[in-house]
């Protein structure tokens, strides 16, 4: 017996960007007024090479299961699905492991060996095979195009703003928790500092920001880059001082979400001067958060 008839869509989804986003809900709403099974077939990583990904394979999957599809199918990269021509990967894995009726996609959608089954050769195809097929334009954004290459230049340039913008919520990073020689608890400013995957894109500055574990989730101040005033190396490390936290940050999965950018990294000539700095930034994340009513820091534009 088959299984149940679905709506499916198909791409790499590094980001899981405003344009995706758009993708997966015209998937779920057809599947829904249908009575489909959601699918989602994503890539584990580009094919092409990039320089730095949005969202490692565990935020991927965590991002698109917040919208409730049904199934969701990580291809690895590189993998023989992928070395298929478009014949034989539309019968094998959309006919007949997914049992499609429905596909939703991008207009520079492309599929098996070369990339050589666009848009118009589905189209043409699942005519021939009573599928339908929702060929979506691209999303634009301040006369740009949605892209993860453009929200990967944008990061690339500390421009969180902008990345954001595009990802239609602040951008994020996972990773575990580790201890270095305590330097933040011994100037007054305990940090909670993270290794995170090598391939991620990791803005350099200090951030208003979001930090969970657990379900939990608390205001923070997050610094990212290689901590010049200390000499630490080239090595770009993520320290997250918790505001008002009190306690020990266990050593499990955690989640930091950008909010806003405060400044750029600097180096100091002193301890006494970065300390200084860092309870500006302080003040400035309590006012963005309503903790204290007025400061007296602002961020030059």
């Amino acid at each position: 017996m088959k299984n149940k008839k679905s709506a499916l869509t198909i791409g790499t989804f590094d980001g899981v960007h405003k344009g995706h986003q758009l993708l997966i809900k015209k998937t779920l709403e057809t599947a829904k007024k249908n009575n489909l099974k959601s699918v989602i077939i994503a890539l584990k990583k580009p094919v092409k090479s990039v320089k730095g990904l949005l969202s490692s394979n565990e935020e991927k999957a965590e991002l698109m299961k917040s919208y409730g599809v049904d199934e969701i199918i990580v291809i690895p990269v590189p993998s023989d699905v992928l070395s298929l021509s478009p014949d034989e990967f539309f019968k094998e894995i959309i006919i007949d492991s997914f049992n499609a009726c429905h596909i939703v996609c991008g207009s520079d959608f492309a599929f098996g060996k070369n990339r050589a089954g666009n848009t118009e050769w589905l189209l043409k195809k699942a005519k021939d095979t009573n599928v339908t097929v929702d060929v979506v334009k691209p999303l634009k954004a301040a006369s740009k195009t949605v892209s993860s290459s453009l929200i990967r230049a944008s990061l690339h340039k500390n421009d969180l703003n902008s990345a954001n913008k595009l990802l239609g919520r602040e951008y994020s990073f996972m990773g575990m928790p580790f201890k270095e020689k305590g330097i933040g608890s011994k100037i007054g400013f305990p940090t909670v500092n993270m290794r995170v995957g090598k391939d991620k894109i990791l803005p350099k500055g200090v951030f208003v920001s979001i930090i969970s574990q657990g379900g939990k989730t608390y205001p923070s101040v997050t610094s990212i880059g290689n901590r010049p005033t200390f000499n630490r190396g080239e090595n770009i490390v993520p320290e997250t001082h918790i505001l008002d936290f009190s306690g020990k940050w266990n050593k499990k999965t955690t989640k930091v979400a950008l909010i806003k950018k405060v400044r750029n990294e600097k180096k100091f000539k002193s301890i006494e001067d970065l300390k200084k700095q860092i309870s500006k930034d302080i003040s400035f994340a309590k006012k963005y958060f309503g903790i204290i009513p007025e400061v007296t820091y602002f961020v030059k534009k």
